[in-house]
């Protein structure tokens, strides 16, 4: 009797890895069948679930972040990052002739490698600092426009060129993927500077990320995750409390571990230690959700449509709603290059959000009233 004790005990203690397509036999015999005739004819992204599996998560105070790695890869060679490409030389990132604050440059000088480029990276210089809004993946000797929001309000002067790359935190980051609009960009560059107490005149979100950075706020972060993440991770799922809030999945190992620091930074970097709960005294209880739980949220994405966008350099967007919401960006209808999963955003309309119709017939009293005022003059 006790060893039976002892084996059930031990069979409740280990995470197991959960595959994705992993049937939940208890609920739904045909959830395996099912997603097996949706593969045949899967697109990008669920061609790519289909061989990952969920590890056992990463607690970091009120955050739960769960490692995804790949039972193959499908990779994608001679990539450089946004990073890597101006450290050498090879990136140019710069104003229009004719400057424009939605717009700017991007040229890569590679005879032979492509340059991947993530939504939320913060270009620092040029006439004023702005956060990309979408992924692109540029060829070797190919220049692209792309599509930019301002993160710093009162600057118009300065250089062509910028010449530093930084990662928007992700309340920022995904307001400017789902297009919200410069006014919602700058209002939420504000409250995160009053977060962190870094205003400055011209409302840089760079001097945010500077204060954070000389405050070692996400090197000390970093460490309690990155150690723990598997080596082979090529993506993770992050949950403040109960709920599900980002994913970030990568086309291979090599790209996820030399994109994790500024995909972390983005996750981090909106919440203070005290929001995490990391200085909290005396501990606190947090629901978390399980593997399962993540394995549901990525299952959706079969469900979800998965619409056909623009082309931004050699990579092509999809666009991932319904059941799921993101962005995909895809190469040659063969590659998954990356995939961000998020909340979407619901646009409130300023002023009138409490605001009932009013009706335009006077009511009881007012017309009592008038008629007693009616009466009275005759």
């Amino acid at each position: 009797m006790r060893r039976i004790i002892c084996i059930l005990a031990t069979a409740l203690l280990v995470f197991p890895v959960l595959s994705i397509g992993d049937a939940q036999k208890t609920k739904n015999k045909n959830v395996k069948l099912a997603i097996a005739v949706q593969a045949d004819n899967g697109n990008l992204l669920t061609q790519y679930l289909d061989r990952a599996e969920i590890h056992p998560p990463v607690i970091l105070g009120r955050l739960t972040i769960f490692p995804i790695t790949l039972k193959s890869v499908n990779r994608l060679e001679n990539v450089l990052t946004m990073s890597e490409a101006l450290e050498k030389k090879l990136l140019v990132v710069e104003e229009l002739p004719s400057a424009q604050v939605p717009k700017a440059r991007f040229t890569n000088k590679s005879e032979n490698k492509m340059i991947f480029l993530m939504a939320g990276a913060v270009i620092v210089g040029g006439k004023q600092n702005r956060t990309l809004t979408t992924d692109a993946l540029l060829g070797p000797n190919s220049s692209t426009v792309l599509n930019v929001y301002c993160v710093q309000r009162g600057r118009w002067t300065g250089t062509k060129k910028f010449e530093k790359i930084l990662i928007a935190p992700q309340n920022i980051r995904a307001r400017a993927m789902q297009e919200a609009g410069q006014g919602e960009i700058w209002r939420e560059v504000a409250r995160t500077s009053r977060k962190f107490k870094a205003s400055d005149p011209t409302g840089d979100l760079v001097v945010v990320l500077s204060k954070q950075e000389k405050a070692k706020h996400f090197t000390v972060l970093r460490k309690r995750i990155v150690p723990k993440l598997p080596e082979k991770c090529v993506g993770i799922v992050v949950a403040k409390d109960k709920k599900i809030i980002v994913a970030d999945l990568f086309n291979s190992p090599e790209l996820f571990t030399r994109m994790k620091d500024k995909v972390l930074n983005a996750y981090l970097g909106q919440y203070t230690q005290e929001e995490l709960g990391i200085t909290a005294k005396g501990g606190f209880i947090v629901q978390r959700p399980s593997q399962k739980d993540v394995r549901d949220y990525l299952q959706a994405c079969y469900k979800a449509s998965f619409e056909q966008g623009n082309l931004h350099g050699v990579g092509r967007i999809y666009h991932i709603r319904g059941a799921r919401y993101g962005e995909t960006l895809g190469f040659e209808n063969r590659y998954m290059i990356h995939t961000t999963l998020m909340q979407k955003i619901v646009k409130k309309l300023e002023g009138i959000q409490n605001q009932q119709a009013i009706p335009v017939r006077p009511n009881v009293q007012i017309r009592r009233r008038l008629q007693r005022r009616r009466a009275e003059s005759r």
